[in-house]
């Protein structure tokens, strides 16, 4: 046997697995195909199954000497996609918030767009400068540092 017809005939066992006896052409005479005897040896604790495992493993690019668990895990990592070609992890994926925020501003400010949740706020915001509050103090003058300015 030389190694071509030792690759075809893996090949042809591991892509269509054999199920009937098939007749090849040798020379001048007519031989059993031997398709059914390349799995015999595969999966075995010999050195012909480990060797041909090897093989098949090389042949389909799967990992050639057989490791543990965590390994695996690091190749499946390492030839992955990476996360930033991920069209769902860009940032083109996420809205524009801040553009969407201005432009909402710049509807309801034509009347365009209708927000109860900010009509609400500013109905309460009034109430308050009615009774004498302050809405929104700007940063230094809340109740804290007019607490800290009687001391």
């Amino acid at each position: 046997w030389n190694i071509s017809l030792i690759f075809v005939l893996v090949v042809k066992h591991v892509l269509h697995p054999p199920t009937v006896i098939t007749w090849f052409h040798m020379g001048s005479r007519l031989a059993a195909s031997r398709i059914q005897l390349i799995g015999r040896g595969m999966n075995q604790p010999t050195p012909f199954g480990k060797r041909m495992d090897r093989l098949q493993s090389r042949i389909f690019n799967e990992v050639v000497i057989p490791t543990d668990t965590r390994s695996h895990k690091v190749i499946r990592v390492m030839s992955a996609e990476p996360l930033e070609t991920k069209e769902q992890l860009s940032p083109k994926y996420y809205p524009n918030l801040p553009m969407f925020h201005y432009l909402t501003k710049l509807l309801r400010l034509h009347g365009l767009f209708f927000d109860d949740h900010v009509i609400f706020r500013q109905v309460q915001d009034e109430l308050k400068t009615l009774r004498g509050k302050v809405v929104r103090p700007p940063i230094g003058q809340g109740k804290r540092a007019q607490l800290r300015g009687k001391k």
